[in-house]
């Protein structure tokens, strides 16, 4: 009898608070509601922003290429892979093509996966550079990351400040430091900042 009691009850109420009962749902579920929509609404944007913010970068680095020949535009998936590799999106690359950005060579493509590449860093490449009429070969970089080159004659004409190229005159860096000694001649060459690169051309010769 309580159980029917109670149940008469609240019916009573109800019928009595019917409107001031409904009111209060319908104003929770749309606080609720518009809550939600304005948390969906801010990340939108904010998805929104980013995805602008990285076209207007991609546009930048196109504008600022200058080449004469043929590249392909790609972005870097990981800025520091295995011995300081970086992967980049895309396959239809040739092992040895040189990779760039808007201020010049940053590495050598390595190794093609499935759609996916990666590229050894310049100072892992090994590869012969050219100073005026002389070369050399890239053998490590520095505690500041400036690129030693070796194998170079004592009797030439490089002075500080010379460009350095690569063989296909891919500019590299400019030189800073010039020793020359009976067991160890080596240039020390301040190449371009290799961190935090979002977008790269691979070459295509």
């Amino acid at each position: 009898m309580k159980y029917n009691y109670l149940i008469y009850l609240i019916v009573i109420i109800s019928i009595l608070f019917r409107n001031p009962i409904i009111n209060l749902i319908n104003n929770f579920t749309n606080n609720f509601f518009l809550k939600n929509n304005n948390i969906e609404i801010k990340v939108l944007e904010e998805k929104n922003k980013i995805l602008i913010e990285e076209y207007q970068n991609l546009l930048d680095f196109k504008n600022n290429i200058k080449f004469e020949y043929n590249y392909t535009i790609c972005n870097v998936m990981k800025n520091n892979y295995g011995f300081g590799n970086y992967i980049i999106n895309g396959d239809n690359y040739s092992i040895g093509d040189e990779v760039i950005n808007e201020k010049g060579l940053i590495g050598i493509i390595s190794k093609i996966n499935n759609k996916t590449s990666e590229v050894k860093k310049i100072y892992n490449t090994n590869l012969i550079v050219k100073i005026n009429n002389e070369t050399g070969k890239i053998i490590t970089k520095d505690k500041d990351n400036n690129l030693i080159v070796k194998e170079i004659s004592n009797y030439n004409d490089i002075s500080l400040n010379d460009v350095v190229y690569s063989i296909n005159n891919t500019y590299i860096g400019k030189i800073i430091k010039i020793k020359y000694d009976v067991l160890d001649n080596y240039l020390t060459v301040k190449t371009i900042d290799l961190d935090n690169i979002k977008y790269v051309a691979v070459i295509s010769r």
